[in-house]
């Protein structure tokens, strides 16, 4: 049986997901390595790109997609080192979220945090989206690293830092990292663990606009805390629809480990770092 479309672009990222350089000496290191490289591959897999490639919008099949990421040996390291970024469950103590500088197109962002700022699904309207904006808060797992420092007051950073470090004009300097504890126990995050995951997610709460589906993040909210959206399922399912009851859900692009916090769950906020250039 010839191979779908799907599988050959599953095939290919896979590929050039293992394909990372030997790290330098020292587990910290491998594993700062193998997430910087997973992040630097996800961030090229964009709509333009899969478009080009499947000839149109691709589909796959939850099942396939997410046997062929079984076979990738990047995410076997690293969830031998770091469980909770490849498959969860979510680090509730090592979340960072960073404010960046302001920007032509946003000019009101701020460095700093507080739950005053916070907007909740549930005090407006939320436009139909896989990964929605200017609603809730994302933040990403810090990697315990070592203890050598660094303006992230020690131990690794979070990806959305990496996706940071490799240049973006959107996201001007200064940067602050700031450390926000999950301790409330009652505080349930929906795990999303891989490509069928994702469709069961999304099949649960579904949001039907424009002839796709989207996730509802309004009722999500009325259910979970936050949706943790992991190395594994975003390999498999970035760039892909998945059928679903009610028709084919819109592709996700999240490119790197991430948490969307729908309430305002945290004990308390720390600044563990500015990079100011």
């Amino acid at each position: 049986m010839r191979p779908t479309p799907a599988a050959r672009i599953l095939r290919r990222r896979v590929t050039q997901l293992d394909a990372a350089p030997a790290p330098a000496a020292g587990a910290g290191a491998d594993t700062d390595a193998l997430l910087r490289h997973f992040t630097s591959v996800m961030t090229l897999w964009t709509e333009p790109e899969m478009t080009a490639l499947a000839g149109g919008p691709a589909v796959v099949d939850p099942a396939e997609a997410d046997a062929a990421v079984e076979e990738c040996l990047l995410l076997r390291h690293l969830a031998r080192e770091e469980p909770g970024i490849v498959r969860g469950p979510l680090e509730r103590t090592r979340q960072h979220w960073i404010g960046t500088g302001s920007h032509e197109l946003a000019p009101s962002r701020r460095p700093g945090l507080s739950r005053e700022r916070f907007r909740a699904p549930g005090t407006g309207p939320v436009p139909p989206s896989t990964k929605p904006f200017h609603v809730g808060l994302y933040t990403s797992t810090a990697w315990r690293g070592d203890d050598g420092g660094g303006d992230c007051g020690g131990g690794g950073t979070g990806m959305w830092r990496m996706y940071l470090d490799q240049g973006s004009s959107l996201h001007p300097l200064p940067w602050h990292t700031w450390e926000l504890r999950v301790t409330d126990p009652a505080a349930e995050v929906l795990e999303i663990g891989d490509a069928s995951a994702w469709a069961a997610f999304v099949g649960r709460y579904p949001l039907v606009h424009d002839g796709s589906v989207f996730p509802d993040w309004r009722a999500v909210a009325r259910e979970y805390a936050g949706v943790h959206m992991t190395l594994r399922a975003i390999a498999a399912a970035q760039g892909f629809g998945v059928r679903v009851a009610g028709g084919v859900a819109a592709a996700p692009y999240w490119d790197v480990e991430s948490v969307l916090w729908l309430r305002w769950v945290f004990a308390g906020v720390r600044l563990v770092g500015v990079a100011a250039g």
